[in-house]
């Protein structure tokens, strides 16, 4: 009872997160208003900084559900942990860039 109640506040976090990433990524498709894209891909990259480092921390410390892991490797305490660190830095570093005022690639902000 106790992994399926963990698996509802995981699931219960993830899904809009992942949903409003990919809204916002896919935004700019309509949006022509370059003052307009350049605060969406902000906002996407903080997003996806604060999905990361969720996501990074969940798996190196627990062996909880998530769709990032295989089953197998679920309730393994010997399975290693260094990749979810890796992915809790990229978090770490999407933030501290979104927060720099970078969003997407190459799209300057407008004066």
């Amino acid at each position: 009872m106790e992994a399926l109640q963990y698996k509802k506040i995981y699931l219960f976090i993830n899904v809009p997160i992942i949903i409003l990433i990919f809204i916002l990524l896919f935004s700019p498709i309509i949006v022509t208003d370059r003052f307009a894209v350049y605060y969406i891909g902000v906002a996407a990259r903080t997003l996806l900084g604060v999905w990361c480092i969720f996501n990074g921390i969940w798996n190196a410390c627990t062996d909880y559900y998530s769709i990032l892991k295989l089953k197998v490797f679920q309730k393994n305490k010997i399975t290693p942990s260094w990749g979810w660190w890796l992915v809790f830095i990229v978090g770490v570093i999407c933030l501290i860039t979104a927060f720099m005022g970078f969003g997407f690639n190459n799209i300057k902000k407008p004066i």
